[in-house]
């Protein structure tokens, strides 16, 4: 199985910054966004890993490239545990890194289609959003290729439980009649009261190639755009697809306060800055 991770957006939410660094490189504590993402899909053994981008992405490709500039001054240094953090990064995983063509509509399926080239032909893949992160003790990666194993299914979708009161800001879980997994559709962002459950999507799949004959024949969106929402409701109409709670705690980070939010969550989380940022935090409050 190969991984997609899609940064392919232009993160107008984190403007100016995100001009010239797209927002997925953004650091969380002392790594990338981008980094996170790629370990997990390691932990679920997937090595082969295509990055779609738009132009402008190619720093992504720098930080995961070697750079011996770098690790000569590191080495000279005598830096040796950084010298091996940082030499790791170019040996992590086999990556394909493809820039989402202009000739593709706008929405967040496209780019699996700029992607289908390096698919393996008739194999499932897993395909992940840029600006999300996961803290879980088993990663979402290794969660939802066990459920894709466990029912083969035509495609899984990792599912959170939210509050009720923040469900017309997410796409709702409509589940079959009588079922306790299987698909019947998507509901975006409906009026508060209206949600069929407070089960939401994230941004993980895994799909088979059958997405792609649906992406095919598939009409644009809301807004004119090309949304994988769309193409799995399509899929669960004919076919099973799973709906996969996943366990952990989901923090989205696609905008400033969420990010900053996930710094937090991730730094309280290391033993070498608890103890401060914890002070730090209680002096903000008393």
């Amino acid at each position: 199985m190969k991984g997609i991770i899609t940064i392919a957006g232009y993160g107008t939410r984190f403007l100016p910054a995100s001009k010239v660094v797209p927002k997925e490189m953004f650091p969380l504590v002392d790594m990338p966004l981008m980094q996170y993402h790629v370990e997990s899909l390691l932990a679920a053994g997937i090595h082969d890993i295509i990055v779609v981008a738009r132009v402008g992405c190619e720093v992504v490709q720098q930080y995961f490239s070697p750079s011996s500039d770098l690790e000569r001054h590191l080495e000279q240094s005598g830096k040796l545990d950084m010298l091996d953090r940082v030499q790791r990064l170019s040996t992590l995983a086999n990556f394909a890194f493809v820039r989402q063509s202009e000739s593709l509509p706008y929405g967040n399926a496209s780019p699996a289609l700029a992607a289908r080239p390096w698919l393996t032909p008739g194999e499932p893949f897993y395909y992940m959003f840029g600006d999300d992160i996961v803290l879980a003790d088993v990663p979402v990666p290794v969660q939802l290729v066990d459920a894709f194993r466990r029912h083969q299914p035509t495609a899984v979708l990792a599912t959170q439980y939210i509050p009720e009161e923040e469900t017309h800001l997410y796409g709702c879980i409509e589940l079959k009649p009588g079922s306790a997994n299987q698909l019947a559709r998507i509901v975006e962002k409906p009026p508060q009261g209206s949600a069929p459950s407070n089960m939401i999507q994230i941004g993980h799949f895994v799909l088979t190639p059958e997405v792609f004959d649906v992406l095919d024949e598939s009409m644009l969106g809301q807004g004119g755009e090309l949304w994988l929402a769309d193409a799995i409701d399509r899929l669960a109409a004919r076919s099973a697809v799973i709906a996969q709670s996943i366990e952990g705690e989901w923090m989205p980070a696609g905008d400033p306060l969420r990010f900053l939010k996930a710094n937090i969550a991730l730094s309280l989380k290391r033993d070498e800055l608890r103890a401060g940022l914890d002070q730090y935090l209680r002096s903000l409050v008393l």
